[in-house]
């Protein structure tokens, strides 16, 4: 406290000389001003010296500043040192004072250190119990398959990968202890001795590319150009086309004994698009972006290795080549003898789906908890199955961007129909055989075009626990199309209305109207019957709501995923019409959503699926940004149970017509596209 004091006294008698300074200097100041003729003109503007800048002030130095400029060079010094000291001083006593409290903290948290260890780990213990009991009967509707894909180059230098091979595998039956983190992983270990073990190979073939080979990739796909010459008797794996290996392996992921199926593998979008199909992203977990199998660097993470994270995780090294010949699978196991390549060069596309399915069953508990357990029900945590009726699923063909591949029209339309008794077709007897046909678009994003085929989707959509239920897809395509195509057949005379499912399912029917039938009088006498009829039943139902009702129908628990689970859950659903015109930001919003005209077309926003309400959602809150847009839209509510039939279409005027009858649900393209 001394030196503490005696620097205050210092430093008050400093300041106080300091004062008088500057009064001095201001005295002087006031004293020799003048006012001159330059300072004149430079004030009224008339006239400036070019080197009329203000001097710079003489830097104060550290004894000047402390002491004001005119004290004792000495006395500055010595008011340093004492304050410096009593800085340390001080800095010291803090220092030990909080030594001392923190061993006083230690001594009296020390005696409690055993009973909340154990309290923390019975905490610990039953939170895993209570996971575990949300698995049960969670897999009970769900196959688990694991795939992976080997690739050849193909192009200038091979930088396209093109399909070569194609395995998928599955176990015989689920683990019965599936750990939850690191702290069981020896016991996971010490049961599990190969990746064999009680492996079952759903699918295994060599494909041809659709492109010539370039690059064998030998290293890695472990093929060369004696895999596919018909000389090759050292492998018993069958080669297929590419056409057929999209098949198979579409069939396969719709449905296995009439489960959903659960697609595992390692960086999977590389293997889908090898492929060229999609999956439902709630049916798909890939090792390679699940956060505890991921390295972090600072506040990054990164993939690692499918050899790596098989050798940490499940003790068993992969992708090594051997010179003894590779082990043979146990009984059981699919009519596959070999998990390994018969040339024991490069990867073997069955040993990295085998890792990847192992992987996934050794975090399976934690990792379906963090996602909130999407394929469970609220209660019990079987899967979620809708309560309504199976609705009939119809698409414009003429007025969407898709496009049917595969048909030979020319030969479609020289035969004429074989008459069969089908149900499925309402107004013409006359069918024809089912055909290989597939529904695909495109997608121009940044100079790169994607193709998307839309009969997986179709597939997974009519299986028997897929939301919502459909019990029929129907492709209408306008006769009028194909009109060239008949004249150079034969000349001028018309053709009759074809009919002809795909050889997938017979479910997926395309149909080609009657030469002078739109597709659009075709889809509207089918499901409403006439205009006075579906007129008559929208006044009878109508019930016109704000739009801040529709956004709450609509939400969902965004904090709290377990709201969301059940899919197809909601019990109404909104449509929205335009009535009036509306500012420019308004209008941008209303050409986003197909409502260009007061008066003309509509908007639904329903739950169907949960990602559909996601997007519903969305679009309710952006009209609801919006100012004034209740003035000049009209928000109807609808019920679910009364929906019959799904269409898709663009046509704001075929939108219009079905809407007047509370049977059908109309979507865009836009909303078709993020509902499955």
């Amino acid at each position: 406290l001394i030196p503490t004091m005696l620097a205050v006294i210092h430093k008050r008698r400093n300041n106080a000389a300091a004062v008088e300074d500057e009064k001095k200097k201001e005295q002087l100041a006031k004293a020799s001003f003048r006012v001159r003729k330059s300072n004149l003109m430079s004030i009224a503007g008339r006239g400036v010296r070019r080197n009329n800048r203000k001097k710079k002030q003489p830097r104060l130095n550290r004894d000047q500043l402390i002491t004001g400029g005119e004290s004792d060079k000495a006395a500055s010094w010595y008011e340093w040192l004492m304050s410096s000291f009593a800085h340390m001083m001080a800095r010291l006593l803090s220092i030990i004072s909080f030594g001392y409290l923190q061993l006083l903290d230690d001594a009296s948290t020390s005696s409690n250190t055993t009973q909340s260890s154990t309290q923390q780990n019975e905490r610990n213990s039953s939170r895993r119990n209570k996971k575990r009991a949300n698995l049960e009967g969670y897999y009970d509707n769900i196959a688990v398959v694991g795939l992976d894909c080997e690739m050849v180059g193909g192009g200038r230098n091979g930088m396209k990968s093109l399909l070569a091979r194609c395995s998928v595998v599955t176990l015989d039956h689920i683990p019965a202890q599936p750990i939850y983190n690191n702290n069981s992983q020896s016991e996971s270990r010490q049961s599990l001795s190969s990746l064999s073990q009680n492996l079952v190979v759903l699918y295994d073939k060599y494909v041809i590319p659709k492109e010539k080979i370039t690059d064998y990739r030998t290293e890695w796909s472990g093929i060369t150009k004696s895999t596919y010459s018909n000389n090759n008797t050292t492998s018993s794996i069958p080669i297929v086309s590419f056409q057929q290996c999209q098949n198979e392996i579409t069939q396969l992921f719709a449905s296995i004994s009439n489960k959903k199926v659960m697609v595992v593998g390692h960086a999977l979008e590389n293997d889908f698009e090898a492929l060229e199909i999609t999956h439902p992203i709630s049916l798909v977990r890939d090792t390679a972006f699940f956060v505890p199998y991921m390295r972090q660097v600072r506040t990054k993470l990164y993939s690692r290795k499918l050899s790596v994270l098989s050798s940490e995780e499940l003790g068993i090294d992969i992708q090594q080549s051997s010179e003894h010949p590779p082990p043979l699978e146990d009984e059981g196991s699919g009519g596959v003898s070999m998990i390994q390549n018969d040339s024991m060069v490069g990867h073997s596309s069955v040993e990295d789906a085998a890792a990847a399915l192992r992987l996934y069953w050794n975090r399976c508990i934690e990792w379906e908890h963090s996602l909130g357990y999407p394929l469970s029900s609220g209660s019990g945590g079987v899967a979620a199955t809708s309560e309504w009726d199976p609705l009939s699923m119809d698409l414009d063909g003429c007025n969407l961007p898709v496009a049917m591949r595969g048909v030979d029209f020319k030969e479609l339309f020289a035969n004429p129909p074989q008459d069969r008794d089908d149900a499925s077709n309402e107004n013409s007897s006359t069918t024809d055989q089912p055909r290989s046909f597939s529904i695909t678009s495109r997608k121009r994003d940044k100079g790169n075009v994607h193709t998307t085929d839309w009969m997986p989707v179709f597939l997974s959509a009519l299986s028997p626990n897929a939301t919502p239920k459909l019990d029929k897809v129907s492709i209408l395509w306008d006769g009028a199309k194909y009109r060239d195509i008949l004249k150079s057949i034969n000349g001028k005379q018309k053709h009759q209305r074809r009919v002809f499912s795909s050889e997938m399912s017979d479910s997926i029917v395309a149909e080609i109207t009657k030469d002078g039938d739109t597709v659009d009088d075709v889809l509207f006498d089918r499901l409403c019957g006439s205009d006075e009829a579906a007129t008559a039943g929208s006044r009878c139902h109508q019930q016109i709501i704000p739009l801040s009702k529709a956004v709450s129908i609509l939400s969902f628990d965004t904090a709290n995923q377990t709201s969301a689970l059940a899919e197809d859950s909601l019990s109404h659903y909104v449509v929205i019409r335009r009535k009036g015109g509306g500012s420019k930001t308004h209008r941008r919003l209303f050409d986003k959503l197909h409502l260009r005209r007061p008066d003309e077309g509509a908007v639904c926003l329903s739950g169907l699926t949960n990602k559909l309400q996601r997007h519903s959602w969305k679009l309710a809150r952006e009209l609801q940004r919006e100012k004034g847009i209740e003035k000049v839209i009209e928000c109807e509510l609808r019920r679910r149970q009364d929906l019959k039939h799904l269409v898709v279409t663009d046509d704001v005027y075929l939108t219009e017509r079905l809407m007047r009858s509370h049977d059908v649900v109309v979507v865009s393209f836009m909303q078709f596209s993020n509902m499955f």
